[in-house]
């Protein structure tokens, strides 16, 4: 998608009269320096003129073609350079070759060179000059504020998001920056000087008369704390110690993390955004573990594998696996991460380096990196305006995901964003017209070959993977899954959906083994016709989370002593799950319908006061769909990301941690360096730009709940306020 639109509008007005004064400016250094005109050359300013129009529009269509028009210039980047520069070389091959070939009118070489030259410099300073005058307001707002001096210790991408939390927050102005490590040294940070070292800590704070210090660092030394506790109160300076926090709620799933605490909150309990609810029962499962000497991949992992088999197919925490084990066993494979579950999800289906995988443009990139690293492109695509008609969720384009599935196509991964499952019938439906583009890769000859090939031609279409890592538990009434038509149609719980399935089970998820994550499948009966069994999947998965280990520990202690041989099946990976993982999870899934029960109060409660104050938020629980409760996102509708930013900090000064999920993933980097911008997703970026999540997890109280509520109402109240008032005015 490539439309102008907003301040894009002024840019080509720009453009319009940059390519032409450009060359027109050549052809005064290249004539006019001495203030006169020599009778050879007259009639190149009428040559000039006469071409003006025609090369003018090529360039405004050759800059559209290189999508110059459809960038978001605050966020400009190296990316940016080079599609400038490309588009600025085809338009001065243009030039040239149109007013030798064309018009028969050859020009002076040197008054090519300094045109193109010149243009390059004009396109080149009117779309990343809007980035530094962003950088400069940023400076000059700062310098303006008025506020407690503020140091920030850190200088990674967490001290980033504190410093701006701090700028767009009342009372404390950021001057300084200390990168304790030293790497940083004399350098600037979004305008902030920045000091190396423990040593220049007295010196940085006297210098700027600093009365307020900020941690912002996750990962520095309890050491290096002590110092700095000491040294404030030895100076009565206020110290905040924000990297916890961040390491909690923005090291795992976030790029866009701001939790900056005030005086009020030195004053009150801080409401965290999600840490894990772990009770006695799942601490002494772990010391059971470990004194049982299996610590590492063991029974527990495998109970652990079959009750989730259970839950996936009934809904139910309490089923007895024992009686018939051979009924639960190898269904579902226990991981390190759902990241690994999900690059294993197609390794098992055999994508590679050629194929083509569908990913929603608003999403984590655990679900693009999975592809990243199997070799394949990654294609995003839009979500619907403003998200699922029903849900509120950013669901992906249906529309512009037919569009984009090309013969190429070997995977659409849907995303069940904050634990609301997508709708999958459509998805099927799409894959199931598209099925002529798709043609089964034959066998490589090799073990997993031979599986891919016998699954891809049993699907017979695009795989349908699900990235469920918020969702277990969820449920939909479904009439088309992976194994099939339903018809009826029937309530299908998440795994039991899709073609594969990933879940996590990171610290920040409603079911957690602390990291972890599990695959799991649903295929249709022709996969199995074709000779393949639960058991070879299965052990596919094993053999592809252990090194190609044809055996783990497990299977070498029942096979006896002495029994040490094995064989490595292929040169793959290590991301098995641990006994002391499983040990977490088998406890938190006794526990699971009680928490999720638990989250669905609080919900309601927030929907209530989003509602009170006319906030858009998610709806969890509709006819036919039931969420697994995990993320609470609102979005102000009036908002742009700096009023959305202004009620993130003064949530957090008031005590209340929030966050966003996500930033679309053409905004990053790693993306962005792939091609990708966020000026083609105008509906993710829309989306993202006032969307927040709020506190959602069962460790709040009711008293808690309320409070959020409370400084809800409170802040939006007061963001608010400046807009009503000049409205009246």
């Amino acid at each position: 998608m490539n439309r102008i639109k907003g301040r894009d509008w002024l840019i080509v007005l720009l453009d319009i009269l940059s390519v032409n004064i450009s060359y027109l400016l050549a052809l005064v250094f290249r004539f006019y320096m001495d203030h006169r005109m020599h009778l050879t050359v007259q009639e190149y300013p009428t040559w000039v003129l006469e071409f003006a129009p025609v090369y003018t529009l090529v360039c405004l269509l050759v800059f559209w073609r290189f999508r110059l028009y459809s960038g978001m210039w605050k966020y400009a980047g190296i990316n940016d350079m080079n599609r400038i520069i490309g588009a600025s070389v085809v338009t001065a091959v243009f030039m040239v070759g149109a007013t030798i070939l064309v018009f028969p009118r050859r020009m002076p070489n040197s008054y090519y060179l300094v045109g193109a030259i010149m243009q390059f410099v004009f396109v080149t300073a009117t779309r990343f000059g809007y980035k530094l005058w962003e950088l400069e307001m940023r400076k000059f707002r700062n310098w303006r504020k008025t506020g407690e001096h503020a140091l920030v210790i850190g200088a990674g991408e967490a001290a980033q998001r504190v410093t701006r939390s701090l700028e767009s927050s009342e009372g404390v102005r950021p001057v300084c920056i200390l990168d304790i490590k030293g790497k940083n040294i004399g350098r600037m940070m979004d305008g902030l000087p920045v000091y190396g070292g423990m040593d220049m800590l007295e010196h940085a704070t006297d210098r700027h008369s600093v009365r307020r210090i900020y941690i912002a660092d996750p990962l520095l030394q309890s050491e290096m704390k002590n110092r700095i506790e000491k040294f404030c109160r030895e100076r009565q300076i206020e110290l905040q110690d924000l990297g916890y926090s961040i390491y909690l709620s923005g090291n795992e799933e976030l790029g866009e993390t701001r939790e900056v605490v005030s005086e009020e909150a030195d004053h009150q309990r801080v409401i965290p955004f999600s840490p894990p609810d772990i009770s006695e029962k799942e601490i002494a499962e772990v010391v059971e573990a470990m004194r049982s000497g299996w610590i590492t991949t063991g029974p527990r992992t495998k109970r652990l594998e079959r009750r989730l088999a259970a839950f996936f197919l009934t809904g139910r925490t309490d089923v007895d696996i024992d009686t018939d084990k051979e009924r639960w066993k190898r269904k579902v494979i226990c991981l390190s991460s759902a990241t690994a579950a999900e690059e294993l999800n197609l390794r098992v289906l055999g994508i590679r380096e050629g194929d083509e995988v569908i990913v929603s443009a608003y999403t984590y990139t655990a679900s693009a990196s999975a592809a990243v690293h199997c070799g394949a492109k990654v294609k995003f695509v839009d979500i619907r305006k403003d998200g699922d008609v029903g849900s509120g969720m950013p669901e992906m384009d249906y529309d512009a995901l037919e569009s984009a599935i090309t013969e190429k196509t070997r995977a659409i991964i849907v995303t069940d964003l904050a634990g609301i499952v997508a709708d999958y019938d459509r998805v099927f439906e799409i894959v199931e017209r598209k099925r002529s583009l798709f043609t089964p890769r034959p066998s490589d000859g090799t073990t997993l070959g031979d599986l891919s090939a016998k699954i891809q031609q049993g699907i017979g279409c695009v795989a349908v993977v699900a990235d469920s890592a918020h969702s277990l538990g969820a449920s939909r009434t479904v009439s088309h899954a992976g194994d099939g038509d339903v018809n009826p149609p029937e309530k299908r719980y998440c795994g039991r959906i899709a073609h594969f399935t990933s879940f996590s089970f990171h610290a920040v998820k409603n079911f957690t083994t602390a990291e972890g994550g599990a695959s799991t499948w649903c295929l249709p009966r022709a996969v199995y016709d074709l000779g393949v069994t639960d058991y070879d999947i299965f052990r596919m998965f094993q053999l592809l989370s252990l090194h190609g280990q044809n055996k783990d520990a497990l299977a070498k202690a029942r096979s006896g002593a002495g029994a040490w041989e094995y064989d490595v099946i292929g040169p793959w990976y290590k991301c098995n799950m641990t006994d002391i993982m499983a040990a977490i999870g088998l406890r938190q899934l006794d526990r699971y319908q009680g928490l999720l029960a638990r989250r669905a109060e609080m919900i309601r409660r927030y929907d209530s006061v989003c509602d009170e104050l006319g906030l858009k938020h998610l709806t969890h629980h509709l006819p036919g769909m039931d969420s697994s409760n995990h993320l609470y996102l609102v979005r102000i509708p009036e908002a742009d990301e700096q009023m959305r930013n202004r009620v993130i900090s003064e949530m957090a000064r008031a005590g209340v941690s929030t966050n966003v999920h996500y930033k679309p993933l053409p905004m990053m980097t790693a993306y962005r360096e792939l091609g990708w911008e966020i000026g083609d997703f105008p509906n993710a970026y829309d989306y993202y730009r006032n969307v927040f999540t709020l506190p959602l997890h069962t460790l709040l109280s009711d008293d808690d709940v309320q409070r959020v509520c409370d400084t809800l109402r409170k802040v939006i109240g007061e963001v608010r306020k400046p807009a009503e008032e000049s409205k009246a005015c």
